[in-house]
Order: structure tokens, then sequence, then C-alpha cells
């Protein structure tokens, strides 16, 4: 009998990206979204296409769907032999109760600490982390769309695995914690980082997608200098090899400019409170950099502009901005970013002139 496989989140990672990759070794995928128009559309058909990216062109994958569900109608978890959870760090321990009984679980949320959490709240220790990169969008331009309104686009991309009591085709990259940290911190720091900078600044320059915002020279100058701090920040604190680390930047400059991915701004820049975490990747980058005796002049930019995102449809955006209206940014970066009034950090990163990203100074 073929792997049969359980994913929860049918977005850029779940249906984008582990989708078409998982296909690739005979597995059986069904999937789980409390999108209801989204499911209704995934029932009523066998199969998605996905957009993989090459050199100058895609090569078009048909995903089988064995079945989809709406949250709360999926089938009895332990039926699957592995569950994949792509559901956000903010949403993910609402599945804690569901993963109890379920044989493995393996999160691939964009945060290390979520495989723990999500043990100790489930009480089911199979549960691994999983680091997926890859850049993967769950749309596509208006001309995939008209082929395929389901088309995703991805990257080929790399799947991370923590080594764990479960089965996988070994050519799926499975290996021991103490390795897969250095990829988690290169991911966190050297991808996630720039690529929040790239959607914050792009947002204010009024860009759609990463790779038009990187286009703009104000952007790319910025995004190529914050990506040399905290990737010397890193090398600096032993978190990875030179090699590894130089690799990493070079990959993610690449990627942050590749037309084919049409890479959303808006779904880069959401939860700008979360991204601005004391342990997230903007402020615990500048921290380490510090330490490494590295003024992070260009991070430093791209933390003021996630300050400035007033996407009105993004709900953690506005409340941010009702807090800058109320209690301004040195108040936010001290009650929701762990940096003091007195620590140098937040008047510098306060002080910030945004002026040449956007037409009117903030």
């Amino acid at each position: 009998m073929p792997t049969r496989v359980l994913i929860y989140g049918a977005g850029a990672i779940g249906r984008g990206f582990l989708g078409p990759l998982l296909h690739r070794y005979n597995i059986e995928l069904s999937f789980v979204d409390n999108n209801q128009d989204l499911v209704r559309r995934m029932k009523s058909r066998p199969f998605y296409k996905a957009a993989v990216t090459r050199t100058q062109d895609y090569q078009f994958v048909d995903v089988p769907i064995a079945e989809c569900f709406l949250l709360g109608e999926e089938r009895a978890i332990e039926q699957y032999d592995i569950v994949f959870c792509c559901v956000g760090p903010n949403n993910c321990y609402d599945l804690a109760e569901r993963f109890k009984r379920a044989k493995t679980v393996i999160t691939c949320e964009n945060d290390a600490s979520s495989a723990i959490k999500l043990q100790e709240l489930s009480g089911n220790k199979n549960i691994y982390f999983g680091i997926p990169d890859v850049i993967t969008s769950n749309t596509a331009s208006q001309e995939l769309l008209r082929f395929d309104p389901l088309m995703t686009v991805t990257e080929q991309g790399i799947l991370v695995l923590e080594k764990g009591d479960y089965q996988l085709p070994e050519a799926i990259i499975q290996i021991k914690k103490a390795e897969l940290d250095m990829h988690w911190l290169c991911k966190l720091f050297i991808h996630n980082t720039p690529h929040a900078i790239v959607g914050y600044l792009g947002w204010l320059k009024g860009c759609q997608y990463v790779h038009e915002a990187m286009e703009d020279p104000d952007i790319s100058e910025v995004v190529e200098g914050a990506i040399l701090e905290i990737t010397e920040s890193v090398i600096g604190a032993g978190f990875a090899t030179r090699e590894f680390a130089e690799m990493y930047k070079a990959k993610e400059l690449k990627r942050f400019r590749n037309q084919l991915l049409y890479d959303t701004i808006i779904r880069v820049a959401r939860e700008p409170l979360r991204k601005m975490g004391k342990d997230n990747r903007l402020i615990l980058g500048m921290r380490i950099a510090l330490f490494q005796q590295i003024v992070p002049k260009y991070t430093a930019i791209g933390a003021k502009a996630a300050l400035a995102y007033d996407n009105p449809h993004d709900h953690e955006a506005g409340y941010l901005q009702n807090l800058r209206q109320n209690f301004g940014d040195e108040e936010i970066l001290r009650k929701y970013c762990g940096i003091e009034l007195l620590d140098p950090l937040n008047r510098y990163i306060a002080e910030q002139d945004l002026s040449r990203f956007v037409k009117v100074q903030l």
C-alpha cells in the first residue's frame, strides 16, 4: 500500500510545495483546510496543477487529490501514516487535540519550537520539525490561473526533516537535530529576515510581488545590505560554516529575483508583530549582529518598514497602526519587541528614514 499522508493547510506550503514534492514518490495525498470555497473546488476534481519553476519556464505537475476535507470533517487521523501541519505558527496549536492520536506529525511551520510545543500540548512524542526550504505561492499569474484556477507556483525546493520514527523515501533529507539546527538558523535569519524586509519595503513602494520589489534599486540596496549583515552575523556566531552560509545567501538573492515565482508581497509581509518579536527574525537578527560588532544599518530600515506596514486587509497590521497612533514606535518596540526605551537600538530603529520608499514622509 502507498504511504498515506494528510496535510493540514492547503496553501502555499501544503498544496504548493508538499503536494508536487510528495507526489513524486507516489504518496497518497489528502488535504484539510478551513477555506470552504477552496475545499469545495478541490473536492470536485481528482487533481490540481502545480507549476514548478525551471531555469526559464515551468514544469507542470498534476497532483492527485485522494480526499479533501473542511476542517472538522476529516477522517480519523490515525488512518494516515504521516500528518503534515502547514497552517501557520499562530494556528497550529489549535490542532493539538487532533494530533493526539496521529502516528506521526511533521510540523512545517516557520517556528522551530512548534514541534516541541505540539508534543507538550498533545502528549504525542512522534511530532517532528520540518523545514521547507522553498519559496512557493498558493496562487499564480492570471495566465496560469486561466489554465487552472487551482494552480500553484513553486520552486523545486528542498524539504529538510528531523529524523524520527517514520518512513519516507531517503531522497527526502532526514537528519539529526544538531544538523537540522544549522539549516533552521540559516532559514530563520538568512532567508526569513531579508524576505520580510522585501515584503515591507515592497508594500511601501506599492509592489505586488517580491521579484518586482527587487527590481527597485532602493529596495535592492537595503535587502542586499541586510542579508550581508545577517550572513556575517550567523557565521560569526558559529551558527553555520562560512561555506554553507555564503551558499545560502547567494541562493536567497537569486530566488528573491526569480520572476517565475509570483511570491506576493502581502503573503510575505503578513503578521508584522509576530515577525517583530524579540525572538524572531528582525529583532533577534539585529541583536546577533550587534553581538558580532556589526551595526545592522539595513536590517533596522527593514524593522522600521515593518512598523509602517498598514495593509487594511491584514488584521494584525491594522492593530499595529492603532498602536502607533496611540503610543508611538518607541513604545511598540519596548512592549512588543522587547527593546527597552533606554536601549540605543530602540531609537536607532524608530528614527530610520523611510521617505525614499514612499511618496510622503512617514
